[in-house]
């Protein structure tokens, strides 16, 4: 499965074998089942998943200190996959506000996967797309619809076990989205370098 320390540093995701095997057939077919830890953007005082989810089955506040979970109902939040933002209530009875949790979301992502880069910069609006270690093509392995922020894979990309890199800067440094990177560390080490270095990080 995944996981995304947002705004911070790394989204990475591993889903066993068994667990795909538990995923209903029905459920299955609406993509791939994973999860994206996550938090409220301090510059936009938004949540976005980033990576695009065609139905979420779970969304769980944590505290990040006394690790207390707080599962919400549906009733509690609302997303919307053009932007992946996600808007939500949270029950009265949380001794917390939301900017003080971090959200573990589970669902199923879209397959190919598909991304909406969530605070990017207008003014260093340069991005940087690797898989499998490679620097990606623009129009070849992958397309981007600069007014939507919207990053589409071309290839065959399962965001839960697939490895890829993707960088863009925001006003407040940079998020680097990721997924199973250390089998090819020094080629993203490298790509994220030169990236960093022509936008001025």
């Amino acid at each position: 499965m995944a996981a995304c320390v947002f705004f911070a540093a790394i989204f990475s995701c591993k889903t066993t074998q068994q667990e795909i095997a538990e995923i209903p057939a029905a459920e299955n077919s609406v993509g791939v089942k994973t999860y994206v830890n996550t938090g409220v953007n301090n510059a936009t005082g938004n949540i976005s998943t980033v990576l695009v989810f065609n139905k979420i089955i779970e969304v769980t506040g944590i505290h990040p200190t006394s690790r207390e979970r707080f599962p919400l109902s549906e009733k509690n939040y609302k997303y919307n996959p053009l932007t992946t933002e996600l808007e939500i209530t949270m029950p009265s009875d949380v001794p917390y506000k939301m900017r003080d949790l971090g959200f573990h979301i589970v669902g199923y992502a879209a397959d190919p996967g598909v991304f909406v880069l969530s605070g990017i910069d207008a003014k260093r609006d340069s991005i940087s797309v690797a898989i499998a270690g490679k620097k990606a093509v623009e129009g070849k392995d992958f397309s981007y619809d600069k007014s939507a922020r919207r990053i589409t894979s071309l290839v065959p990309l399962n965001v839960d076990s697939d490895s890829f890199q993707i960088c863009w800067a925001t006003k407040n440094g940079s998020v680097n989205f990721s997924n199973d990177t250390q089998k090819f560390r020094e080629q993203y080490q490298k790509i994220y370098a030169e990236w960093a270095a022509s936008v001025r990080l």
